[in-house]
């Protein structure tokens, strides 16, 4: 009697144990896999995308409390390797991240890592530069959040325990207009609105971004300039290149 007991308690564990593998394969949901699919779609299809390594972006951003223009420059490599270049009227700033680290400083001559609550954020901005490859790649994370006012479906991607990565999607294009980031502590929400689709080289991309912090606009941008693949990505996006190191 005590072993079919024993033989029971280890038919249930076994069970379990299956049930619990089967869940953690992740298998998209139907109808997601269809929504990343036509938005892939939409975007250049998936062999284009996958060709893609990296971009260079430039052009003109206005911050919120600045009426003046100033130019910035993006390197961006996938999946989370960033620089930003940014010219103040009265100073330079470069931001680099790589990662879960990043750089900061006036020049590449003194960049010192970034104080934590200013890397994530600078890693949530990395985060959804990474256009919309990162929905095909992560489908297995994929959490449907339903529609936002707009009647935009919502699809959410954790990037880790602290962080997460919300995508609206229009239905009637298939384009993703509005990327909204957040971070769990301090607690923090980022938002960057699309705007401007035109195709380079086969592959949608948005020329204009309006973003928000917790609410507030900080700044507009319009691009001016963008390249798939440059040539001087890597050596652009090494902290130590202009270092003297």
């Amino acid at each position: 009697m005590r072993n079919r007991r024993i033989q029971a308690v280890i038919m249930v564990a076994a069970a379990c144990i299956c049930t619990a593998r089967i869940a953690g394969a992740q298998k998209p949901d139907a109808n997601v896999a269809d929504i990343v699919s036509r938005v892939i779609e939409a975007y250049g299809g998936e062999k284009a995308m996958h060709a893609l390594h990296g971009y260079y972006a430039s052009g003109n951003q206005w911050a919120a409390q600045r009426d003046e223009p100033m130019r910035a420059q993006r390197w961006f490599a996938r999946p989370d390797r960033l620089r930003l270049d940014l010219d103040y009227p009265d100073h330079h700033e470069i931001r680099i991240t790589d990662g879960d680290v990043g750089w900061l400083g006036s020049s590449p001559q003194d960049l010192a890592p970034a104080i934590p609550v200013k890397l994530l954020a600078m890693r949530l901005q990395t985060a959804r530069l990474d256009l919309p490859l990162r929905l095909l790649e992560h489908q297995g994370e994929i959490e449907p959040r339903g529609t936002d006012p707009q009647g935009r479906t919502v699809l959410r991607i954790p990037i880790d325990a602290s962080l997460r990565i919300d995508y609206h999607v229009d239905p009637a294009t298939w384009r993703i207009t509005r990327v909204t980031t957040g971070m769990a502590q301090p607690p923090l929400e980022f938002v960057a609105d699309y705007e401007q689709f035109h195709a380079v080289d086969g592959v949608l991309v948005p020329f204009r971004e309006v973003t928000y912090a917790g609410g507030t606009l900080t700044a507009k941008f319009q691009l001016t300039e963008f390249v798939w693949n440059p040539k001087d990505l890597e050596r652009n996006l090494d902290p130590a290149a202009g270092s003297g190191d």
